[in-house]
């Protein structure tokens, strides 16, 4: 575990090549976690990525928040604002959708993680969300944990059987 202190804030253009590497690492993460649904391309299309964090962060609606250390990028949230509207049978509510969150594999024990959500749920709240969702896969060394201590609970759940 590291004793760290980190600075967080909106991720900028310039952070763009750093992104690019957490954004690997964490699908290399999530790789090793479940082989039988994703896997590791022969090449990163780094072009994509870097149109798609462009996207992102030039977006009202969301926004990409890094852990910097000592200059370095250890992490990130990557969070949408999203509204179900009202229907028939639905209540209509704002939210804030948590894509993503990564802290790198040395850092993972430290407090970066908890900072990082505390941020993008302050960021979804300052932006009219009632709460805050997310998807996780379900593996042993993933976050399902981590989130629950954070006060996260199951809502629904997609459910698999192998034939």
């Amino acid at each position: 575990m590291h004793d760290v202190s980190p600075i967080i804030r909106r991720a900028i253009q310039d952070d763009i090549p750093n992104l690019i590497q957490l954004y690997i690492e964490f699908h290399e993460f999530h790789v090793a976690g479940v082989p039988d649904r994703l896997r590791i391309p022969e090449a990163y299309d780094e072009a994509h990525l870097h149109n798609a964090l462009q996207t992102i962060l030039s977006s009202e609606d969301s926004v990409i928040l890094v852990a910097e250390v000592n200059g370095k990028l250890l992490g990130l949230a990557e969070v949408y604002m999203r509204e179900d509207k009202a229907e028939p049978l639905r209540v209509a509510y704002r939210y804030g959708f948590l894509q993503s969150l990564l802290v790198s594999a040395q850092y993972r024990k430290s407090s970066l993680g908890k900072e990082l959500v505390l941020a993008a749920q302050q960021w979804a709240k300052e932006h009219g969300a009632t709460e805050m969702q997310l998807d996780i896969w379900e593996f042993g060394e993933g976050p399902l944990h981590f989130y629950e201590r954070l006060g996260y609970r199951t809502l629904k759940r997609h459910m698999v059987a192998d034939l």
